[in-house]
């Protein structure tokens, strides 16, 4: 068995509120009909803020892929590290820490963070290390399933980290793929301390699912450019995840007889699946808090989500599906599946990609 103990999140200091970012974006084209766009995007888009580690957005446009990857390394130290302090499962499970996952698609370097992690926090240089990278915003349900895999053995601590700095990759492009990840996504990191033994947990890991869908790769992307990584992020998104879900429930399970916890992509993939499964609106509406505040932190934001929900308890529910949906075999929705269960409230489920 398996088990969330918690979940601690951070952000960075900095922020800009959708408002202020349209003001910018649009400011870099004298196109009317693109300024048109941006405002109208933007506007819809259910997010009132962002957070980024360099609000300049200008001046990001300047910086080459190696100077990006620069500051990301900088910058994702410190976010990570105090994501895994703000947990406040962390110190009392601190010493008996025996593997390390870290979890990012916006930087890669080898040495990586998660060494940085362990000399900055403290921790035994004998902990095993693992990376889940370029995944994008299922990835930390990848990491734990695999954290799930290690606790099957006995006494087994896995701290999770996910950090991820998308500002840092904004495209200086006006074609719609490009208006619409410029617009959602935002920086953030979040931790999870999972263990073999129940304690006092959060959620108990239950059960993974992985579900792809090749004919719609296209419609999302993540690759490596000179100016930075690009995401391609299509409009029929929404569409192909509701498809899915109204062909195949997700574990075969009534979707209203389950709470969800919904990786919040944008707006539209949280109106398209309560519309797809009819289940209520208390059932979404960490992920649209999460959203409204945050913005889309790739697979940090998961994390964030599942925080919420012990944190307001919005669902009496036993079992909760958790599900994220990323690049590279494009709408692997769910693409895996976790369901946990939660000690002190309900139990619940856990879905990813």
């Amino acid at each position: 068995m398996s088990y969330i103990q918690h979940i601690g999140t951070a952000n960075p200091k900095q922020s800009l509120t959708q408002e202020a970012f349209a003001l910018i974006y649009a400011s870099m084209t004298e196109d009317t009909d693109i300024q048109r766009k941006i405002k109208f995007i933007t506007a819809r888009s259910a997010i009132n803020k962002r957070h980024c580690v360099e609000p300049n957005i200008k001046k990001l446009l300047s910086y080459s892929l190696q100077e990006k990857l620069a500051l990301y390394h900088e910058y994702a130290l410190d976010l990570g590290k105090k994501a895994v302090e703000n947990n406040p499962s962390y110190e009392q499970h601190r010493e008996k820490i025996t593997d390390i996952i870290f979890v990012s698609c916006t930087g890669m370097q080898a040495p990586g963070v998660e060494i940085d992690l362990i000399q900055s926090l403290g921790l035994p240089l004998g902990i095993r290390r693992y990376n889940v990278t370029f995944m994008g915003c299922y990835a930390a349900l990848t990491a734990l399933r695999i954290a799930k895999d290690i606790c099957t053995s006995p006494n087994r601590v896995v701290l999770l980290v996910s950090v991820e700095l998308c500002t840092l990759h904004f495209q200086h492009q006006f074609i719609d793929d490009y208006l619409l990840s410029n617009s959602l996504f935002a920086d953030g990191a979040a931790s999870a301390i999972v263990t073999s033994e129940s304690n006092n947990a959060a959620y108990q890991l239950l059960d993974f699912e992985s579900r792809l869908l090749p004919a719609s790769k296209n419609e999302m992307s993540w690759k490596i450019a000179p100016s930075g990584f690009l995401m391609t992020l299509s409009g029929e998104v929404p569409k192909t995840i509701c498809k899915s879900l109204k062909d195949k429930n997700l574990f075969n399970r009534p979707p209203q007889q389950v709470g969800w916890a919904i990786h919040p992509g944008g707006k539209q993939i949280i109106d398209g699946i309560k519309a797809t499964t009819g289940i209520p609106e208390m059932e979404v509406a960490a992920s649209r808090k999460i959203l409204l505040e945050n913005g889309n932190m790739s697979s940090a934001t998961i994390l964030f989500v599942l925080a919420e929900i012990l944190k307001n308890k919005p669902s009496n529910k036993k079992e909760i599906i958790a599900c994220a949906f990323g690049p590279g075999l494009t709408f692997r929705i769910c693409a895996t599946l976790s369901c946990l269960k939660i000690e002190s409230i309900p139990k619940s489920c856990l879905m990813a990609k």
